[in-house]
């Protein structure tokens, strides 16, 4: 049994002979990657498979393919002579590829051509990113932000919206825009063509919103909780590493509680588990999380345990240890992994990511009102005995889509306010808090003329991409593979298969609970509270100053932060805004480093 072959990979295009051999030496020099080639005329690339998979073949090159994801999942388990399957990716790629849906699975690649025009894929879970972009004479691809950076002649600008939105913790990519300016991202399930150099085209293969979405019957809403069961299963089955290895964010909720029930009880992996929890002199929320916890260590025998207690500064922490490769990593658990894999050999990380929306939340809120007719809701009186507050959300919403208010799965008032006390604030440029308003109400356009079925569901889907590249960038520059059970190609056209009332209503998780009831511990599936201990850090933080660092800000910063931020007409900020100050003084330090090597201060290109 071996793991899913997953690798890293880079191609430039440069008209000049003599730019692309030196940057030929230069990949080869920097042992980064394992394979470096000429896959067509005016092209280098390289590849950098990650660890315990096994790389393309010859098969594979002489068709002029990379892949970056799913190749076992097409070839390998295609049931016809993999060789024509080659073939056949070749030529709907080239010819054809909003067709490439007809594909199973999840698969990003590359595919050259003789003529020196190229094809971009990005798989339907966007596992592994691809950024694009155009610099000069040159157009370059990869699946790592910081290739751009460390690969290109051309100095690296910050995109002042993209990191400002990043600064406060959330992750969004406005517009496939990226924290580093000219380069964009690909779109999950889309592909790109590229020819001469140039992007001349992209578009979508893969849409899984179907026309409309019937009520379901009880044997349909059994039909798809089984599918979710075994996807789920099958999912973990081949992702996680047969020997050991594997490491679960853990958090005793629902989620992740399932997901380790059936890695450890139904497929029988080895299972890890990694743990926030509250702060030690806080021991009644200790208790409380760990009595999720410890009854499933005890079932499931996991063989290694980490559990990090939260303390006031642990964020920046947390962020100044790890060494980020030239892109944003906010979340804890990927922060802790250096640290983590010092002690021992982690393969895989997973988790329960996205659970929240494909299998019922408040987040299935709007979609369950909109999909749900008064038909449907008023029949039964005693069920608004019940759940009285059901009635009053679902006219709420009713009447904000009537009047073009919905929510949005992000913040309008995300760069005028601290996040943390909720009150006004000026510490990013007026130019970025202007630019990000007109892009929030374009997304609210956006939906607002939307006249699909799910549309909250799939703006979410579109607006939260952004965490999947984060993981892929922290997790492969440490050779560790990263698993979302509930982000892939297959639960997502689950989700939006189902009806919302399957999802939602009353109550949540409908859909995971049902498919799993009889794999996970009752207390752990039924329970009714999120794990938000977190709550009180928000007060604990209001009081909290902190000075402004004594050194000059980095110029990078001049187009991001407010000018009495830069001027320093402020002596000391809240603690919200020191964490946004501190993220992005990390990022620009991760770029420098990455273009002068590692913070040895000298220059990997000559």
């Amino acid at each position: 049994m071996t793991v899913p072959p997953l690798a890293n990979l880079f191609a430039i295009h440069d008209p000049d002979p003599a730019m692309l051999d030196a940057t030929r030496r230069d990949l080869q020099g920097s042992e980064e990657f394992a394979e470096v080639w000429r896959p067509a005329p005016g092209w280098v690339a390289a590849a950098a498979p990650l660890p315990h998979g096994t790389p393309d073949d010859n098969r594979v090159r002489q068709h002029r393919l990379a892949f970056a994801e799913g190749r076992d999942v097409v070839l390998d388990r295609c049931g016809e002579d993999p060789t024509l399957r080659i073939g056949e990716i070749a030529e709907l790629a080239d010819f054809n590829p909003g067709r490439l849906s007809s594909l199973p699975g999840d698969f990003g690649f590359i595919r050259f051509r003789a003529d020196g025009c190229a094809t971009v894929v990005r798989s339907c879970g966007g596992l592994v990113p691809f950024y694009m972009g155009r610099f000069g004479d040159r157009f370059a691809i990869s699946t790592r932000l910081g290739d751009f950076v460390r690969y290109l002649p051309d100095e690296p600008r910050l995109d002042a919206l993209v990191n400002a939105t990043w600064a406060v913790g959330w992750g969004l990519f406005p517009d496939g825009r990226t924290p580093v300016a000219g380069v964009s991202l690909l779109e999950r399930g889309w592909f790109a063509l590229i020819e001469d150099g140039e992007q001349k085209a992209t578009g979508s293969y893969w849409n899984p919103r179907p026309r409309r979405i019937p009520y379901p019957t009880p044997a349909l809403a059994r039909e798809h909780a089984q599918r979710l069961r075994s996807l789920l299963v099958e999912k973990l089955s081949r992702d996680l590493d047969p020997d050991d290895g594997n490491l679960l964010t853990l958090s005793g909720g629902v989620d992740s509680s399932s997901l380790a029930a059936l890695a450890a009880g139904v497929v029988g992996r080895k299972v890890w588990t990694w743990s926030l929890l509250p702060p030690k002199d806080r021991e009644d929320l200790i208790q409380h999380e760990m009595s999720y916890i410890e009854p499933l260590a005890e079932r499931y025998g996991f063989a290694r345990r980490w559990s990090v207690y939260y303390r006031q500064g642990m964020g920046l922490d947390l962020w100044r240890a790890f060494p980020p490769p030239a892109f944003p990593v906010l979340h804890p658990a990927l922060c802790s992994l250096p640290a983590v894999v010092r002690e021992a050999p982690v393969r895989v990380l997973f988790g329960g990511e996205f659970a929240d929306e494909v299998c019922g939340s408040i987040f299935t809120l709007p979609d369950w009102a909109e999909h749900l007719s008064a038909s449907r809701m008023l029949p039964d009186p005693g069920l608004w005995l019940r759940h009285p507050r059901r009635l009053e959300w679902w006219a709420t919403h009713r009447l904000a889509a009537r009047r073009g208010q919905e929510a949005l799965p992000v913040l309008r008032d995300l760069l005028q306010m601290d996040l943390a006390t909720r009150k006004p604030l000026v510490f990013f440029h007026p130019t970025v808090q202007e630019e990000y308003l007109n892009w929030w109400e374009q997304k609210r356009k956006e939906l607002r003329a939307d006249p699909g079925p799910w549309r909250h569901l799939s703006l979410r889907a579109s607006t939260t991409d952004a965490f999947v590249p984060m993981n892929w960038e922290a997790c492969s520059a440490l050779g560790i593979r990263r698993s979302l059970p509930f982000f892939n190609r297959e639960v997502l056209e689950l989700a939006f298969a189902c009806h919302p009332a399957e999802l939602y209503g009353p109550g949540t998780k409908k859909l995971l609970r049902t498919a799993v009831s009889g794999d996970v511990p009752p207390r752990n599936l039924y329970r009714a509270d999120k794990g938000g201990w977190g709550a009180f850090l928000t007060r604990s933080r209001e009081s909290v100053q902190e000075p402004l660092p004594q050194e000059p800000l980095p110029v990078e910063l001049e187009a991001v932060l407010a000018p009495q931020v830069l001027l320093r007409t402020l002596e000391s900020v809240g603690y919200w805004q020191f964490g946004c100050l501190t993220r992005l003084i990390l990022f620009v330090e991760s770029v420098r480093s990455r273009r002068f090597g590692r913070g040895t201060g000298k220059p990997l290109r000559d």
